[in-house]
């Protein structure tokens, strides 16, 4: 298997935690709730590719066609990457000033 074939290889399931503290926002209904949890792990997860990636290439000894198949695994996650954002598309903006107006009665554990 090539490098590139290797990813996706993080797949963590918080989205359930995430739907669970965005609980917290008034009005937000469940539809948007769920896609919103469900796009910022899979975009978290995507991110820990990234960086998985950058160490490799890094810290590891690469061919010029290993160093290649790597970098087109970090292309093809920042494209995974930019399709969940259009998901998120500025309501994390929304919700986080939302909840900064709001004062808090206790604080929020995932």
């Amino acid at each position: 298997m090539s490098l590139d074939e290797e990813y996706p290889k993080t797949f963590r399931n918080m989205s359930a935690r995430l739907r669970a503290v965005l609980e917290v926002v008034p009005g937000l209904p469940e539809r948007e709730r769920q896609d919103l949890a469900t796009a910022l792990n899979a975009m978290a997860d995507k991110a820990r590719d990234l960086d998985d990636i950058v160490q490799r290439l890094l810290n590891e000894p690469h061919t010029p066609a290993e160093i290649g198949q790597l970098l087109i695994a970090f292309e093809l996650t920042t494209e995974q990457i930019r399709g969940h954002s259009d998901t998120i598309d500025g309501k994390l903006y929304e919700i986080g000033d939302r909840l900064k107006a709001i004062k808090p009665a206790r604080r929020v554990t995932s």
